[in-house]
């Protein structure tokens, strides 16, 4: 199996090419500064470029099998990092005739998914901007004819995997998961299709 992990820099998407390598799968991972994945491994290929850039996402794409984004970003100021990297993203894999996506996103991009807490007092104040975001990516994602699933994490954390997590696709269950359970969910949405142009949520 062929993949591509866009983020791959980030604190989920280094644990998910970890995992992925682990499984078997050929990789390509896409970073803005691939000096930060580590990684040295003979089925691993490491991009350099800027999810902005149409060119490079679409060299990371071509011949693969699967998409999956774990691209991340923190702001208070606007962005649309996320909204159109993913534009790029999905664009480069119908020209390339890649059908499964799969993307992390987090509670609280469906308005009343993230509990009290973080729904109405960290989100407003500090994230309003990466939020705003996070919900035009998903719509332009729910517009795409792919194969898509949109993964809901509650707060990530850097435990270890556990392995062990609920999925719902109402609220999560719980506040907190491990980003090595995040990475392990979207590695068996691989093959899994049961969540197929839904919108899961993860939590332990």
């Amino acid at each position: 199996m062929k993949i591509t992990i866009f983020g791959a820099s980030g604190r989920t998407g280094i644990l998910t090419v970890y995992q992925a390598l682990d499984k078997g799968y050929q990789v390509t991972a896409f970073a803005r500064n691939p000096t930060t994945v580590t990684i040295q491994h003979k089925n691993l290929i490491v991009i350099q470029g800027d999810i902005l850039d149409y060119a490079k996402v679409k060299q990371a794409i071509e011949g693969q099998e699967v998409v999956i984004s774990a691209l991340g970003v923190e702001s208070k100021k606007f962005t649309t990092v996320l909204s159109e990297g993913t534009r790029n993203i999905l664009r480069a894999m119908e020209e390339c005739q890649v059908n499964r996506f799969i993307c992390m996103s987090s509670a609280g991009i469906l308005g009343n998914d993230a509990g009290f807490l973080f729904g109405k007092i960290i989100i407003p104040l500090f994230l309003k901007q990466v939020f705003l975001d996070k919900v035009r990516q998903m719509k332009i994602i729910q517009e795409t004819n792919l194969d898509w699933v949109i993964v809901r994490p509650t707060g990530l954390t850097d435990a270890p995997k556990t392995g062990k997590y609920k999925v719902t696709l109402t609220p999560p269950v719980s506040r907190r998961i491990p980003r090595a359970d995040v990475s392990d969910f979207m590695l068996k949405l691989i093959l899994d299709k049961q969540y197929d142009r839904q919108m899961p949520a993860i939590a332990s």
